[in-house]
């Protein structure tokens, strides 16, 4: 019988799998054939996909019976696959056996698991099974054995089930011999080792004893993410290609900077480069790419610069470049790699442009000085290249205004070789210069009065020009970008006449042929830009306008006429924002700026495996909003609620990630507009109860939103909560807890739970409570509510454990605690809650409620201090973003691997 099975995302769409179930055709040994099928939305399955295989006795829930198997990847054609499993000798004992599948497309997400499980049926081979000669296993005999008819040795280890020894049939002393045996024996009766279960049976049904839980256990580690914070908006900075990366380093915006990012388009993320021991803030620079390191060289911050350093990409370090016998200052000088010296020639200098230049070997780390005899005559602003033995140098500025020639530098010879003035392009600055391979390609700039759409190719091996057609050329234009792809020169932005540029063309010189670059999803009109080819796309980068500076970009594909927008990392720093965790992806949105008090509706996606942000379509999202809610479907994040200024909403959207599109929630019967409230997802259901509403202060309605009806429930009055905000909610598998928070007469440390199934209240037993508060946190265990810190107008550093079916409180410890906080973030691992952040402190501690102790976080490499961020657990780190300190909003992201506790066992 056919089955279906959902699963998450395939490539960029909702599938759903078909799956058949072949009978296993056993052979000789223990492996076997298993085939099956698979269906793409409906259609049979084509391509590579990652299957893993589970045995267990029973057809839901249980513990494996074996290891997983893995097959990846495994081809699957016109929607049929066959692989070969082994879960080895008995496991077929001839009970019951069901097959658990998991797949998901090659390397691509995380697996889905399909129900039902796979029922093993009778083959051809097990009818037969009477006839066997040979090895029985317990399971398919009858009857007693006597000792005498099982032989010294033939029962080992292996053939025992898990479990079927216990201590009763062991003599006195044996688990404690056997211990010594598994290696053991070096520890001396009254000897101690270090597990790190809380309790571990293998031990202590060797006879060993636990003693204590040891402060120093395997400390937990600290990790700062793509904080997408790409680098700050600039304008005449430096951009070089690694072979993997693009490195922006430097430039000016309201101040000159000595920041910059590593952009990794693969990963389609940032990495901020190091400022200590970097260069001193300077633009209109140089940087040139060695093949291991940057060097940046000259520019100005008002004064000019004749020092530099040599930046490692892989170390994120910084090494001085001396300045013994360096040329002069300067600055809009330039400098190329010849591959094995950095040549430094022209410029601004400050008595005017220059003439001479230098040549930088990073190895030595010594200058040479290049020669005057024969040098083309001084300017600025002018283009070089690299031919494999020569730097041509061209065009520019001599102070007295544009020039069209140039000359050939010869590093070897250290000499000059004038260049033909026949057939050479007008005079200009600030063009653009490409080499081809054979040729250089000089287009653009302005000669003083026009800006100018002409250029000329120059063959330094003739020693001739050959113009460049200008139909179909791009406007005129200067301080554009352009980059050589292997067969084109690719033009893009700049100025022509005050006005800003978002376009360009491609130039091909075999064709003498221009073909335009395309403006959809193009980056915003600039001048100024950097632009690096990767081997397969243009980075485009930075600029700048009349009015403001940009720290975004574009990927422009000439193969297919097409751009992509880079990350410019994650959202804008903010606080009072959400965050879900959608198994693979953390959504932030929302929230408020603080430190510019604006209140946004954008957000982000961010991928832990890649470390990379996706931004969040604000096309049909809900208006901007801070201190609302989110929770996550399985499929969708409904945002709900929240305020902006004086305006409280109770409107919302779902957010669906697998198509970057947006719903709106419906408003009839919603609840009031509200912030400071609760939500929780029911599996069904989001729960919206409490909070503060715009007109009459806290309130204890709530309602229930079904998005697959898109409609609304009233939740009862009766036995509901004193109205409050600032509360906590938790969600139990049946109820809804609600505790604390602050009502008319201040903190409160009362709650109910709300069952939805049967729309009704309980209350939450006060009985041993913690002390009232808000702005606390509270996580679900699986079978507790713990309650920690928050505010009664003084910041708290307890709680306590609530256990709803037996309605009571259980205190916790307060030893190796954190300090006392309220706006801080709390995450359950699965064993432990992790606090960290809020006000007053940024130290934290991992608690276990099975020990009742807590594990200190360590403060190596943790993010700074913050309040109002978010943090969530993706099932082996958190991750925490954003958040406010006293004076700014933050936007950074970080992740933390949690310690492991110790514990001390003492050797019987």
């Amino acid at each position: 019988m056919k089955k279906t099975f959902p699963l998450l995302t395939i490539a960029v769409a909702f599938c759903t799998l078909l799956f058949t179930a072949a009978t296993p055709v056993f052979a000789q040994g223990t492996a076997f054939t298993y085939q099956g099928r698979l269906n793409n939305s409906g259609n049979p399955a084509n391509g590579n996909y990652d299957l893993t295989f589970t045995l267990f006795d029973t057809n839901s829930l249980g513990a494996p019976i074996s290891s997983t198997i893995t097959n990846s990847p495994v081809t699957v054609s016109n929607g049929l696959f066959t692989v070969i499993l082994d879960f080895g000798n008995g496991a077929f004992p001839g009970l019951n056996r069901w097959l658990e599948i998991t797949v998901r497309t090659n390397g691509n997400g995380p697996f889905t698991t399909l129900n039902p499980r796979q029922p093993f049926t009778a083959t051809p081979y097990a009818i037969t099974a009477a006839n066997v000669t040979g090895p029985l296993f317990a399971a398919q005999l009858t009857g007693t054995l006597s000792p005498a008819s099982i032989a010294n040795g033939t029962i080992t280890s292996a053939m025992l089930a898990n479990g079927s020894v216990t201590a009763t049939q062991l003599a006195a002393g044996a688990a404690a011999a056997n211990l010594n045996a598994g290696g053991q024996s070096a520890v001396a009766t009254g000897g101690m080792i270090l597990s790190s279960n809380f309790t571990d049976s293998n031990l202590i049904n060797a006879g060993y004893v636990k003693l204590s839980r040891l402060d120093a256990s395997i400390p937990g580690t600290w990790q700062p993410r793509a904080s997408g914070v790409a680098p700050a908006v600039r304008t005449a900075h430096s951009a070089i290609w690694t072979g993997a990366e693009m490195i922006v380093w430097g430039g000016a915006n309201s101040a000159f900077l000595n920041t910059g990012g590593r952009y990794n388009p693969a990963a389609n993320s940032w990495t901020a480069t190091k400022t200590t021991t970097a260069p001193a803030a300077r633009y209109e620079h140089t940087a040139v790419w060695t093949g291991t390191e940057m060097i940046i060289w000259g520019g100005s911050n008002g004064g000019f610069f004749n020092d530099g350093a040599r930046y490692n990409p892989i170390g994120n370090t910084w090494t001085p470049v001396t300045t013994t016998a360096a040329p002069a200052l300067r600055t809009i000088h330039t400098a190329i790699w010849t591959g094995t010296e950095m040549i430094i020639w022209g410029g601004l200098g400050a008595g005017g442009p220059l003439n001479d230049g230098g040549r930088y070997n990073p190895t030595s780390d010594t200058w040479t000085t290049v020669t005057l005899s024969g040098a083309p005559s001084v300017r600025d602003v002018h283009t070089a290249v690299w031919t494999g033995t020569q730097m041509l140098i061209w065009g520019g500025d001599n102070g007295l205004g544009p020039v069209n020639d140039g000359g050939k530098y010869n590093p070897t010879s250290d000499t000059w070789t004038a260049m033909t003035s026949t057939g050479t392009p007008g005079a200009r600055e600030r063009h653009s210069a490409v080499w081809t391979g054979t040729e250089m390609l000089i287009w653009g700039g302005t000669d003083g009065s026009n800006f100018l759409n002409t250029g000329g190719r120059y063959n330094p091996t003739a020693n001739t020009w050959t113009a460049m057609t200008t139909t179909g050329a791009p406007g005129g234009r200067y301080l554009h970008a352009a980059a050589w792809t292997g067969s084109e020169m690719v033009i893009w932005g700049g100025n022509s006449n005050g006005t800003y540029l978002a376009t360009g063309a491609r130039y091909n010189p075999s064709a003498n042929s221009w073909t335009a670059v395309t403006t959809t999803g193009a980056p915003t009109a600039r001048e100024r830009p950097t632009s690096v080819w990767t081997g397969s796309e243009v980075i485009v980068w930075g600029g700048g306008n009349s009015s403001s500076y940009f720290g975004d970009g574009g990927r422009y594909n000439p193969a297919n006429n097409s751009w992509i927008l880079p990350n410019a990392g994650a959202p804008a720093a903010r606080g009072f924002h959400t965050a879900v965790w959608t198994g693979s992806e953390m959504i932030i949105w929302g929230g408020s700026a603080q430190q510019l008090g604006t209140v946004l509706n954008t957000g982000g996606r961010y991928n832990p495996a890649v470390d990379n942000w996706t931004t969040t379509t604000t096309n049909g999202a809900p208006l901007p909003r801070e201190r609302h809610t989110a929770v996550w479907t399985g499929s969708e994040m409904i945002v709900w609620g929240g305020q902006s200024g004086g305006t409280y909403f109770n409107d919302g959207g779902r957010y669906n990630p697998a198509s970057d599109s947006w719903i709106p929630t419906n408003t009839n019967n919603a609840p009031g507009g509200r912030r400071y409230h609760t939500a929780v997802w029911s599996g069904s259901e989001m729960l919206i109860w409490g909070g503060v509403i715009s007109t009459a202060g806290n309130t204890n309605d709530g309602g229930r939103y079904s998005p697959t009806s898109n409609t609304w429930t009233p939740m009862p009055l009766s036995g509901a909560p004193t109205a409050r905000s600032q509360h906590t909610a938790v969600w139990t598998g049946t109820e809804m807890i609600v505790w604390g928070g602050t009502g008319s007469g201040g903190a409160l440390d009362s709650g109910g739970r709300y069952n939805p199934a049967g729309n009704t209240w309980t209350a939450v037993s006060l009985n041993s409570a913690p002390l009232p508060r808000y702005q606390h946190t509270a996580i679900w265990t699986g079978s507790e509510m713990i309650i920690w810190g928050g505010s009664n107008n003084n910041p708290l550093g307890d709680g306590a454990r609530y256990n709803p079916v037996a309605n009571f409180w259980t205190s916790m410890s307060s030893y190796n605690a954190p300090a006392a906080r309220y706006f801080h973030s709390a995450v359950w691992t699965g064993s432990e809650m992790i606090i960290w952040g809020g006000s007053a402190s940024i130290d934290a501690a991992q608690y276990n409620p099975t020990g009742d102790s807590w594990t200190p976080v360590p403060t190596s490499g943790e993010p700074s201090g913050r309040f109002n961020h978010t943090a969530v657990w993706t099932g082996s780190l958190m991750l925490i973003f954003g958040g406010n300190n006293n004076t700014a909003s933050l936007g950074d992201t970080f992740s933390y691997i949690p310690a492991i506790p110790l514990y001390l066992y003492q050797k019987p």
